[in-house]
């Protein structure tokens, strides 16, 4: 399509990839007479398999996609997913012989596997045939002029038949890691999260049943085993992990991801490295690629960044990787759209209704700075934990617990439509959660970094999450629709649930550490000024063994053994509960 030598429009979208497309849908749906315009640089077709990583998404991310209207054409063109998979603790065992953590039952709530080139082309179409949104492919957006007041920004649009110039109200950079505005604004500020990513694509499926033999029963008559193909397996080890995702065009999406503090960029800046990488480390995983045809490869050094600032009252916002991007591990990026499209929304609707935007940039920006920051916190101790298979169960464990509690439901029951004064009460709440966050991850650090995982001589099978348990909970609570009354007293609810949490996984690990390595433990991560004490009904069972034990123990330790087994240590549970009671400094404990 053409452009006039100056047209003007509503909302002008710089950038038709996942972010920008998807918001350019959004937009039109919740604001009909919105003129709406999306400038892509790459013409179609894109190729299917081989356009863009990013192509497993999780439950906040899939619901955000439904509500676009989307959820026949997923189901239709694009795989359901097996929720998430992890064989922790290095690759130099055979796959049946590593710990294994994910589910044996479809998650309820759904999530997908997304062909990137095949969706973002099928969601170019829509949006200029559903949505009646002006698509200029084929074309840049160059010289931003931004507006201040009520005045509107001027881009130059390069196009095929020449420049042109179009003036918007609303400017949005969804330009990815190029940045348009994040660079010419020096908007760009660093992740504290140093990690590379290298990817490629392969023809046909990749099934990880195959990596084990046929007489290996055990491994292979798990529950729902033969659909494993269908989850996003991470095969992981110290300081890495590789993915294998699959896509609705046959084809596998294969990815490796390293931190720097084990392996620097340069050992996977290439597809001819990152092949050797794989090699070395996960040698069944390359046995298994090793004759497949590559059609794509591609590589970032140093992915997690943020920016100081993604939404201003002079009507500008970034959203996508233009903003922010923390970590693939829990294949976050499309909530990560959702989270910023959904406040970029907001802001328009408070600009139709002359509300103040100067203070809903504030708040906007403030939110959606916390939901980042709380994000990579999740991921940058976590090098030491990919090897270590108990720590690494544990994490999923908790980390799963605090996701589908606060980010989740923050997001589902729009909680990000109140204005500020109604956030506070929310915000109270998440900073809870995310601190108790900070103060797991750094613990299971220590524990990854100071002890060994043996892994079982036969192998192993976690289920996660099992049922029924306070995980299985959490996740069918995502498809209940709350007022924001009842979704605050649920947060709180859990946030209590997460403190016994918390207390009971502190001291499973402190235990397990003994006293010399559990008091260091508190020392380094500062777990002595936390007023931890562990309650009477939680050690009397201590008393019995066997079945009367696990009857006598609180529902939530109950849940806890049944996932992650019972801790096996010659430092007595009434010992460690008195310590924690009153903890003595590592000298005194030995």
């Amino acid at each position: 399509m053409g452009l006039e030598n100056e047209t003007r429009y509503d909302a002008l979208i710089c950038g038709g990839g996942l972010s920008g497309l998807t918001l350019a849908r959004q937009l039109r749906m919740a604001f009909p007479d919105l003129s709406v315009a999306v400038v892509e640089k790459t013409r179609r077709p894109l190729k299917e398999a081989a356009h863009k990583v990013g192509e497993s998404s999780v439950e906040l991310g899939s619901q955000y996609l439904e509500r676009l209207g989307l959820r026949d054409y997923l189901h239709e063109h694009h795989l359901i997913k097996f929720g998430l998979r992890f064989f922790p603790g290095g690759g130099d065992r055979p796959i049946e012989l590593r710990t294994e953590i994910g589910p044996a039952n479809e998650p309820i709530v759904t999530s997908y596997q997304i062909d990137r080139g095949r969706f973002e082309s099928d969601l170019r179409q829509m949006i200029v045939d559903e949505n009646g949104v002006e698509l200029i492919e084929g074309a840049t957006v160059r010289n931003p002029v931004l507006g201040s007041g009520d005045e509107d920004h001027v881009v130059t649009i390069e196009t095929e038949d020449g420049p042109r110039t179009a003036r918007a109200r609303w400017l949005v950079d969804a330009t990815g890691r190029a940045g348009m505005l994040r660079g010419k604004l020096k908007l760009k500020r660093g992740g504290r999260h140093e990690a590379n990513a290298a990817w490629f694509r392969v023809r046909g499926r990749v099934d990880i049943a195959d990596f084990a033999p046929a007489d290996s029963r055990r491994w292979h008559n798990v529950p729902e085993g033969e659909r494993r193909w269908l989850s996003t397996n991470h095969l992981m080890g110290t300081g890495y992990w590789a993915w294998i995702i699959p896509l609705g065009s046959g084809n596998t999406s294969i990815g490796v991801v390293t931190h720097d503090e084990h392996y620097g960029f340069d050992e996977i800046r290439t597809l001819e490295r990152t092949q050797a990488w794989l090699e070395k480390h996960e040698p069944v995983l390359w046995a298994a690629l090793r004759e497949r045809e590559v059609l794509d490869f591609g590589c970032i050094k140093s992915y997690c960044h943020t920016a100081s600032r993604c939404w201003h009252p002079d009507r500008w916002a970034l959203v996508g990787e233009a903003g922010a991007f923390t970590d693939p591990l829990y294949s976050p990026g499309t909530d990560y759209i959702a989270f910023a499209n959904a406040y970029t929304e907001e802001m328009i609707r408070a600009d139709r209704e002359g509300r103040d935007l100067v203070q809903r940039s504030r708040e906007v920006n403030v939110q959606y700075r916390a939901f980042v920051n709380g994000s990579i916190d999740v991921y940058r101790n976590a090098a030491h934990v990919y090897g270590h298979a108990r720590a690494m169960a544990t994490k999923i464990y908790w980390d799963n617990m605090v996701y589908w509690s606060y980010p989740c439901q923050y997001f589902l029951q729009d909680i990000h439509r109140l204005p500020g004064d109604m956030q506070d009460m929310f915000g109270v709440v998440g900073a809870r959660f995310v601190e108790r966050a900070s103060h797991m991850q750094k613990i299971l650090r220590f524990w990854a970094e100071h002890t060994t995982s043996e892994p079982h001589p036969e192998g192993e099978f976690v289920v996660m999450p099992s049922f029924p348990s306070i995980l299985v909970d959490a996740h069918l609570a995502l498809e209940k629709r709350m007022t924001p009354d009842e979704t605050l007293a649920y947060m709180s609810s859990q946030l209590e649930v997460l403190e016994r949490l918390f207390v009971e996984l502190v001291f499973r690990i402190t235990r397990e550490l003994g006293p010399t390595l559990g008091a260091e433990m508190w020392r380094v991560v500062g777990a002595e000024d936390w007023d931890l004490e562990i309650s009477a009904d939680r050690l009397a069972p201590e008393a019995f063994s066997g079945r009367k034990r696990r009857q006598a123990l609180p529902h939530l330790v109950r849940d806890v053994e049944r996932c992650l087994g019972v801790i096996e240590s010659s430092w007595s549970p009434d010992d460690v509960a008195a310590w924690m009671k009153s903890p003595k400094t590592t000298a005194e404990a030995s």
